[in-house]
């Protein structure tokens, strides 16, 4: 996408929308934040390839409809109807989070993103609907364990990298909905998952890579091939990662609230997505560096820093735990 003043405008259209949301008291203005930022966001994701097309097109059907499922709840609010508004609600927020069982769309969206929409599309547009679930009080808790499982199973079998960042954003999110109980676990969850994703996708970004069978970095230097192992495992949730003080922190809270089922549920679904993370790391090492079917593109080395906020948040949380 290239940065004109009409795409640094809606940026700041769709930020400013996040911000509307995520800092209101009313429904109605959190409404209106959510529209904005999806309004903004549709004519910055899209591009002249046809696939890009077909996502955008997806995505505005799936986001309207939600957010006149949403208005409806929010009609019957203020009407104070007898009717379950509630769970009308919830359901709108479960479309637009992309949970099961309203999670395909993301799967098709996906595809047709670049690096940087793919970004925003996973995180900051996750942003306003998850505030709005933190202030729900009937949030169910089938809906987010499902979300995890499907998330955790159907991420093993994927070739392109998209679809296999979009299956472990759905497994994170199952986490996410159960964390809104309270308002600093998600958030704090919800950055350090920031971060990592910042990690990975900059990485992808700069290598050029689309499919699982491009990982074959033999040809790079051993320091290109570190920070991949780094954020890679740390997207896992491998020890002293970043990704493991994100899981660490969620049990915490999850045996504090004396959420068993959930905590099992999680701890079984993180040990396959840890699987198939490993699985894109081995491979990194494994495939020959004679398959020339696929070739790298490596334009300059992805950054330090973050491989290094990656490997030094867990010490750091463990030091500030022992302080306090």
């Amino acid at each position: 996408m290239k940065m004109n003043s009409t795409s640094i405008l809606l940026l700041w259209s769709m930020t400013i929308g996040v911000m509307i949301s995520m800092s209101s008291n009313s429904w109605m203005m959190m409404w209106s934040g959510i529209e904005i930022s999806m309004m903004s966001f549709i004519p910055i994701m899209s591009s002249n390839s046809m696939l890009s097309a077909e996502s955008c097109t997806k995505y505005f059907i799936v986001q309207s409809s939600s957010s006149m499922i949403m208005m409806l709840s929010l009609l019957m609010m203020i009407s104070k109807s007898k009717l379950n508004y509630e769970m009308i609600l919830l359901t709108s927020l479960m479309m637009k989070l992309g949970a099961v069982p309203f999670h395909n769309w993301v799967l098709s969206v996906v595809e047709g993103l670049n690096y940087l929409m793919l970004l925003n599309l996973l995180i900051i547009m996750k942003m306003a609907p998850l505030t709005m679930l933190s202030y729900l009080f009937s949030t169910t808790t089938m809906i987010p364990m499902l979300t995890m499982i499907l998330g955790s199973i159907m991420g093993i079998n994927q070739n392109s990298l998209r679809k296999m960042l979009g299956y472990s954003s759905i497994f994170n999110l199952g986490i996410l909905i159960l964390s809104t109980k309270s308002n600093p676990v998600w958030l704090s969850f919800m950055m350090m998952y920031t971060i990592m994703m910042i990690s990975i996708i900059s990485f992808l970004y700069k290598m050029n890579l689309n499919y699982i069978n491009q990982m074959s970095v033999n040809n790079h230097k051993k320091m290109i091939n570190l920070k991949m192992w780094i954020i890679l495992i740390s997207m896992g949730g491998m020890p002293p990662t970043l990704g493991f003080s994100a899981k660490l922190l969620i049990i915490e809270f999850f045996i504090k609230m004396k959420m068993s089922m959930n905590l099992v549920v999680m701890i079984l679904s993180s040990i396959l997505v840890m699987f198939f993370y490993m699985r894109l790391a081995i491979s990194t090492i494994t495939y020959s560096s004679t398959m020339n079917k696929t070739k790298l593109h490596s334009v300059k080395e992805p950054s330090t820093n973050l491989m290094m906020v990656n490997l030094m948040t867990l010490p750091m949380m463990m030091s500030l735990k022992i302080m306090n």
